[in-house]
């Protein structure tokens, strides 16, 4: 399944339903914490990519020099433009380790009629919060809360991300 990952516009209109499938929520759901793992897999993806173009001067050796008279001095080699992924920072990768969603709704049992007025065979369990919000209209004391926890956990980067640094000495050779 793909994933449309552009931002949502949050100033078009959207209608309210009275009710849905309760499967289809729970898909919802499971589709819901996929997009935002895909959206932070991509976030770490592109500050990869800045970690890989942003470049930096560094001096990459300081050799001191002490003399038979104790006088120090210091020799710097020649500065040297790298990246900040070849001076081995890395990027943040987060994994979505737990979501839970509590909702309080009305579950029903239904089963769908055809045009024909034939009953389908297969029962759902539907859910609504139509009652609920007439309750609380009405001042009855009803305890509807939406309550919605995420943790989210760092994690290692992609193995393929670890890359192996050899440093060849050809000093003294």
């Amino acid at each position: 399944m793909a994933f449309n990952l552009t931002p949502k516009n949050l100033s078009e209109p959207t209608q309210e339903l009275l009710g849905a499938d309760l499967a289809e929520l729970i898909t919802k759901l499971a589709e819901a914490v996929a997009e935002g793992q895909a959206r932070l897999d991509l976030s770490s993806a592109q500050v990869l990519q800045e970690l890989a173009r942003t470049q930096v001067s560094i001096v990459p050796s300081i050799r001191q020099i002490v003399t038979e008279e104790g006088a120090v001095s210091y020799e710097q080699a020649s500065p040297v433009q790298v990246s900040l992924l070849e001076l081995g920072m890395l990027p943040t990768f987060f994994a979505f380790s737990e979501a839970t969603v509590e909702v309080a709704m009305d579950l029903k049992v239904v089963e769908q009629i055809n045009s024909s007025g034939t009953v389908n065979s297969r029962q759902s369990l539907f859910a609504a919060t139509k009652s609920l919000q007439t309750q609380r209209r009405l001042n009855r004391d009803v305890s509807i809360s939406t309550k919605m926890t995420v943790k989210l956990v760092p994690v290692p980067p992609p193995s393929r991300l670890n890359v192996i640094l050899n440093v060849e000495n050809q000093i003294g050779e």
